[in-house]
C-alpha cells in the first residue's frame, strides 16, 4: 500500500497566491529530473481573498488520491 508518507520525494504542496485581481491555488511536486516543480492542480476560478483561496486549495489537496503525485512525478 502507498501512502502519501511514503511518496515524501512527490509529496504535493499547496500554494496560494494573488494574480490578476484574485486569489489562486496551485498544487506542486518536485520534477522527478532537474530541479524545480511540476504543477498538478490549480484554480480555474479566483477568489476574493487569501483565506477563501486556502480553504477551496486546502480540500482539493485532501481529495488528492494518495498516488497522483507518482502518476505525476514521471
Amino acid at each position: 500500500m502507498t501512502t502519501r508518507s511514503n511518496l515524501s520525494h512527490a509529496s504535493p504542496k499547496l500554494h496560494v497566491f494573488e494574480q490578476e485581481g484574485g486569489w489562486h491555488w496551485g498544487i506542486t511536486i518536485p520534477r522527478s529530473a532537474g530541479s524545480g516543480f511540476k504543477l498538478i492542480a490549480y484554480s480555474e476560478t479566483a477568489f476574493n481573498g487569501e483565506s477563501e483561496a486556502l480553504r477551496d486549495g486546502s480540500r482539493a489537496l485532501e481529495n488528492l488520491p494518495v498516488d497522483a503525485a507518482l502518476a505525476y512525478a514521471s
